[in-house]
């Protein structure tokens, strides 16, 4: 198989996690989430997990810094920090066949040529059973924390590339994971993979 890069662009709430582990696992690739940002930590000089998260999470009074969301709490991102991890993922992308998981990877390896970009998406009912199981909370909490961190990540990658998160343009494949399951979801993009870039 050629070289190849998957991006997954995600709803929060979506398993999009276990689609991009189960996706890589049966590809034989690296699956690239948290690491991402480790690895854009490192780049700039940062040794331990404290400095990263004081780099990564300014104080909201920094002037360079906008509030975003990258998982369940406030987060604050500069443009240092925005170029570090897509100097990170071009890096990765040239390198390695892999599947990367949000972190506007679409968007940094949008010239790269050889990738195939997902986005998976369930309707809000879906999200909410899901999240309430995976952290043990209410419907209500749940609904509240899939509507702030999705406003949180669309501010993010809007800020980034100027698109909306959910837009079908630079997307290969959109899967409603409601439809098709975790499962099914992988095998879908599997197969888009077989077909685009298999001998």
């Amino acid at each position: 198989m050629k070289h190849f890069v998957i991006t997954i662009g995600r709803e929060f709430g979506c398993n999009a996690r276990e689609i991009g582990r189960q996706l890589a696992s049966r590809l034989g690739v690296k699956f690239y989430d948290k690491e991402l940002v480790d690895l854009a930590s490192e780049k700039l000089g940062l040794e331990s997990t404290e400095a990263a998260k004081g780099f990564f999470h300014p104080r909201a009074s920094d002037p360079l810094a906008e509030e975003f969301g990258y998982g369940v709490s406030r987060s604050y991102f500069n443009a240092r920090a925005v170029d570090a991890q897509a100097y990170v993922i071009r890096k990765i992308a040239n390198s390695e066949s892999c599947v990367m998981l949000g972190r506007c990877s679409d968007y940094f390896l949008q010239e790269f040529g050889t990738t195939l970009n997902a986005f998976v998406y369930a309707p809000l009912p879906y999200r909410i059973q899901h999240i309430s199981e995976a952290y043990d909370l209410t419907p209500g909490e749940a609904e509240k924390m899939i509507k702030k961190i999705d406003k949180q990540r669309h501010k993010y990658y809007k800020y980034v590339t100027g698109k909306n998160r959910g837009d079908r343009h630079g997307r290969n494949i959109m899967i409603d994971v409601e439809m098709f399951g975790v499962e099914g979801a992988v095998d879908l993009i599997y197969s888009a993979v077989q077909q685009k870039f298999g001998e």
